[in-house]
C-alpha cells in the first residue's frame, strides 16, 4: 500500500526521504483502510522508517505492532530532496533531462537510483512472500505470515512491482500510482508467481 496523501503535495516536488506529515486527506485515507482492514486478521504490519508511512500503518494496524525497516524507504533523491522539478530543471537542466533518460540508474548528487532501491526493496518483499510459502509465519523473523501489509512509497511500489509483472526498471513510472492505494498480490505456492 501506498501511504496516504501527504502536507504539501500539490506542489511537484522530489520528496524521497524528506520526512513530510499526512495531510487532513492522507489521514482520511488510513482511516478508511483502518475500517477496511478491521475483519482481517494480519499476521504482521511493515513500514517505511518515514512518518508518512508509519503514520499510515499505526492507524490501519489499530494496535498491532509495526515493524519498521529502511528497506521500505523511499528513494533518497541526495540533494534534489525537498527541491521542486522547476527549481531543478532550472537550476540543473542537463542533470534533469539525464534522469529522464536514465531512470533506472540516475542518481541525484548525494542520492541513489532506482536501481539501488530495487536491491534493497526486492529481496525485503521477496523474504516476506517466500517466508509464507517456506511455513506460514515461522520464518527469518518473528511476525511474517499469511496476510501481511507493506505500507510504502510511490518509488518503491514502482520497483517491486516491475519485478512481478517483469517489466524493465526504466518503465516504472508506466505504473499509474495514487495515494492511499492497496495493491493485493496472492502468491502461488506452486510455481513461485503472483
Amino acid at each position: 500500500m501506498r501511504h496516504g496523501q501527504t502536507c504539501g503535495s500539490e506542489t511537484k516536488r522530489f520528496i524521497g526521504i524528506t520526512d513530510v506529515d499526512l495531510d487532513p486527506t492522507g489521514i482520511l485515507q488510513a482511516s478508511y483502510w483502518k475500517q477496511a482492514f478491521g475483519p482481517i486478521n494480519l499476521d504482521a504490519v511493515y513500514s517505511s522508517l518515514l512518518n508518512r508511512c508509519d503514520d499510515t500503518a499505526q492507524l490501519i494496524a489499530n494496535g498491532k505492532k509495526v515493524i519498521k525497516t529502511s528497506a521500505l524507504n523511499e528513494i533518497n533523491m541526495g540533494s534534489w530532496d525537498g527541491q521542486t522539478f522547476d527549481r531543478i530543471k532550472k537550476d540543473q537542466p542537463e542533470e534533469f533531462k539525464k534522469r529522464g533518460r536514465y531512470i533506472d540508474t540516475f542518481k541525484a548528487p548525494g542520492g541513489e537510483s532506482f536501481y539501488d532501491v530495487s536491491l534493497r526493496a526486492i529481496p525485503f518483499f521477496n523474504r516476506c512472500t517466500n517466508d509464507i510459502e517456506k511455513d506460514m509465519g515461522k520464518g527469518m523473523e518473528k511476525g511474517m505470515g499469511g496476510k501481511i501489509l507493506i505500507v510504502t512509497h510511490a518509488g518503491v511500489i514502482r520497483v517491486i512491482l516491475c519485478h512481478i509483472l517483469k517489466l524493465k526498471l526504466k518503465e516504472l513510472f508506466q505504473i499509474k500510482l495514487s495515494f492511499g492505494q492497496l495493491f493485493v498480490f496472492k502468491k502461488f505456492f506452486n510455481g513461485g508467481n503472483y
